[in-house]
């Protein structure tokens, strides 16, 4: 297990070192295209003084968008994270090359590479893609767990079934679990399954040197990176509180007028080109105001671009907004699709009601829904409502509201202001990802999935 862990990791560095190599090797063919073959030293000293900056610029988009862990991801996303890097790369070398001898760096080359960058760099790593495909294989799987144990299930026959083939899906209590353990690499464990009980599977996969998933309940949550401290010669873990201390308020805000101000001028074109077409489809009005809850369940007037008709609420009462809603209108469609509609609530982050990252706003309606259903809700309420927030970059429209909980939650827990710069590039990456942006839908029944796509599995849950 752990020399394949350095394998492993061995690979990652390789794949890091060649990417690198791969990116300078395009922009010196850039050169070499612009000069027929005999680029000047003189036009090639501002690149090689450059190439550190380069590197270090790259690995970190490349972090930021996802290229540092590709194994389960689609070899789509994977290359439309390649797009996004180049780009940012390319607009990070045209502010470097100002600095340092611009004019002796030909603008063409500039323009040539990232074209260059993005073809060898999406054959490449679809190699490597391919290759950590066969490396990781299909590992045979248990998933235990009570009554969210058919949602998990369809989500990993769904959507990873290249990676994780179900065997068994058992209930915590089940007699046979220490047989299905025998017989599986891997272990997804529910978030509703007994301490106990967890506790117990989880020494019997480290006993076995399995591999264990876990959904996060709000005590695994509250442990993630506790100082450890101790009590005389007693080691103990300090779980610190939730919530940011003044320093981290302080500085939060500080981001938030300066990335608001930003937002509001870059994107000012797009808002009154939007607010025309608004206007001329449907003559109704721009924008929708809607009262939302933030820090301290303090309420406020949230401002958006109307992406309905006209009174959409009237007859339906507050409802959540489903996939082909007859309520949204055309250029509602392509707005939600982009998250567009949400660009005015840059005036809500400058005015101080929002933050650019946080748990996304909900109404005072659904606030209490979801509170009197999920413990946990409360926690949410401990920051800023966000503009974007981890449950938008790493979950979808169709994410459960539990789950964006727990993403909450963990976001709170590990806030930094590093945290929020990465949320807010990879915000960028989701903008135009289709199921990030899909309404609630009903999904089938476990059984009848589970007949159309592996009948073998066995299913123990009584």
């Amino acid at each position: 297990m752990k020399n394949k862990k350095v394998v492993t990791e061995t690979f990652k560095l390789g794949t890091y070192l060649i990417d690198s190599i791969l990116v300078i090797l395009s922009i010196y063919i850039a050169f070499i295209i612009k000069f027929q073959f005999e680029p000047p030293i003189y036009n090639l000293e501002p690149f090689i003084d450059i190439i550190p900056f380069i590197i270090v610029s790259y690995l970190i988009f490349m972090y930021v968008f996802g290229l540092s862990d590709i194994l389960k991801k689609s070899i789509g996303e994977t290359i439309y994270s390649i797009t996004l890097t180049v780009i940012s790369l390319f607009i990070t070398t045209a502010f470097i090359t100002f600095f340092a001898r611009g004019f002796a760096f030909p603008r063409s080359v500039l323009i040539i590479s990232p074209f260059i960058q993005l073809a060898l760099l999406s054959i490449w790593r679809s190699i490597v893609w391919k290759l950590r495909r066969i490396q990781h294989g299909v590992k045979n799987s248990l998933i235990i767990g009570e009554k969210n144990i058919d949602y998990v299930a369809k989500k990993i026959i769904l959507k990873q079934n290249e990676l994780y083939n179900i065997k068994y899906i058992c209930g915590s209590n089940s007699k046979n679990i220490d047989e299905y353990l025998d017989n599986v690499e891997v272990v997804f464990i529910c978030n509703d399954v007994d301490y106990n009980i967890k506790s117990s599977i989880v020494d019997k996969c480290l006993d076995n040197r399995k591999s264990i998933y876990i959904i996060p309940d709000i005590y695994e949550i509250a442990i993630l990176n506790s100082k450890l401290n101790r009590a005389d010669d007693i080691p103990m873990f300090k779980v610190q509180k939730l919530g940011l201390n003044f320093e981290q308020l302080f500085f939060k805000r500080i981001l938030d007028i300066i990335t608001s101000i930003i937002g509001i001028v870059l994107t000012s074109p797009i808002m009154i080109i939007v607010a025309i077409i608004i206007k001329l489809t449907d003559k109704g009005n721009i924008f929708y105001k809607q009262e939302r809850v933030t820090i301290g369940e303090k309420r406020f007037q949230v401002l958006k671009f109307r992406t309905m008709v006209m009174n959409a609420e009237k007859l339906t009462g507050p409802i959540l907004a489903g996939e082909d809603d007859p309520r949204i209108t055309k250029i509602g469609k392509v707005m939600r699709a982009t998250r567009i509609d949400e660009l005015p609530q840059f005036f809500n982050i400058l005015k101080g009601d929002m933050s650019v990252v946080g748990p996304r706003p909900e109404r005072p309606f659904f606030v209490e829904k979801f509170k009197a259903e999920i413990s946990d809700f409360k926690y949410r309420t401990l920051v800023k409502a966000g503009l974007t927030g981890v449950a938008q970059v790493m979950g979808k429209y169709t994410t459960t509201p539990e789950d964006k909980v727990r993403y909450d939650i963990i976001y709170i827990k590990n806030y930094s202001i590093l945290l929020d710069l990465k949320l807010i590039l990879q915000t960028i990456k989701i903008m135009f990802m289709k199921e990030s942006s899909e309404g609630v839908t009903l999904e089938e029944p476990l059984m009848d999935i589970i007949k159309k796509r592996n009948p073998k599995i066995v299913v123990d849950k009584d």
